[in-house]
């Protein structure tokens, strides 16, 4: 492959991004609208799209890699971590949408009333 045709790929691919998120942020009006589209999109539609995320993401990139680093032991962790991806979506996900947390820290001060528990369960101070 070319270094030209690279180049080109790679920013047709960022204009693509730039169209669609300007796009979409001529839609949004207020929080709600950006982080969970206005409630509008089902759960149906929702647990679809984040299970072909984590399947495209897992098959593609985790388990080649794990496979041809180490064998065949590496499909215990594939299913240790694909059993904890169903309990975190199961449980935790359950938990914010019933609490109207965007994020784990945000449910965690709701829950507990703490800013200190907030900022145990985030990467920046609050």
């Amino acid at each position: 492959m070319s270094a030209v045709f690279t180049v080109s790929m790679i920013a047709l691919v960022v204009a693509a991004t730039v169209v669609v998120g300007l796009h979409g942020v001529r839609l949004t009006r207020s929080t709600s609208d950006f982080f969970v589209a206005s409630r509008s999109v089902r759960p149906w539609w929702n647990a679809s799209a984040i299970s072909g995320e984590y399947l495209a993401a897992a098959s593609f990139f985790g388990i080649a890699g794990l496979m041809l680093d180490r064998s065949s032991e590496a499909l215990l962790l594939v299913t240790g971590y694909t059993a904890g991806f169903l309990v975190t979506l199961l449980f935790v996900a359950a938990a914010l949408r019933r609490s109207n947390a965007y994020t784990v820290s945000d449910f965690a001060q709701a829950r507990f009333g703490s800013k200190g528990v907030r900022h145990v369960t985030s990467r920046s101070s609050c």
